[in-house]
């Protein structure tokens, strides 16, 4: 799914009451929110029943990563942060390479998902790292202290055998694990104060309503 969500757009006056997901400035309307969900859910589609918690769940998943899509785009405005075509086609070629030749095409065919939208899918994801990257990395501290930490309670996983990775290699993955953990750990807080800075809000009632075509407004509670 984080590859498939729904891109949010500028504020149009003209779909207020379809407007499902909006920022100060931005939105994501049922519609958009419609057309990922029915591309994502080729994840389900093996011929057997699904049961209809495992969607309503998954639903509730793709909402929150659009929500958090629609921050992403925002804060990438405020920073000045954009991704270019070399950028992106670079992001591509590193995928495409894992794949053996016209598999990578074959897999999209498959999967009945258009390369123009997982194209996009993707240039959000990496828009999305860069933001990341700029916000959390590249303001994390890692002391040597951590890194003697982190050692000494893997030290049995991370021990170094003969003719494996040198000790460089081994502080490198260190870090690199501790760096991934200490975003991880940061993402939550930063954010929900961003949610609060866009003044992200998400329309209840037009979920509610999503989830019951009759009309009714069991809308999920609150955020």
């Amino acid at each position: 799914m984080v590859l498939l969500a729904g891109c949010s757009a500028p504020d149009d006056p003209s779909s207020q009451e379809t407007v499902l997901i909006r920022t100060d400035g931005q939105r994501v309307t049922l519609a958009q929110f419609e057309r990922a969900f029915e591309a994502a859910r080729i994840a389900y589609s093996d011929n057997r029943s699904v049961d209809p918690q495992v969607l309503q769940e998954a639903r509730l998943r793709l909402l929150n990563q659009m929500a958090e899509e629609a921050v992403i785009d925002r804060r990438a405005d405020e920073l000045g942060i954009e991704l270019d075509d070399v950028e992106l086609e670079a992001g591509i070629q590193a995928i495409r390479k894992d794949y053996p030749e016209d598999e990578f095409e074959q897999m999209l065919l498959e999967s009945a998902i258009p390369y123009s939208l997982w194209k996009d899918r993707l240039r959000t994801r990496l828009l999305m790292e860069k933001v990341v990257d700029q916000d959390l990395v590249q303001t994390l501290t890692i002391t040597a202290k951590d890194i003697e930490t982190y050692y000494k309670a893997h030290e049995a996983e991370l021990s170094v055998k003969d003719g494996e990775a040198p000790e460089t290699d081994l502080k490198r993955i260190i870090v690199e694990q501790l760096r991934r953990e200490k975003v991880e750990a940061a993402y939550p807080q930063w954010m929900d104060a961003l949610r609060i800075r866009y003044g992200v809000e998400i329309n209840w009632d037009v979920w509610g309503r999503s989830q019951d075509p009759d009309g009714g407004s069991d809308s999920q509670g609150k955020e």
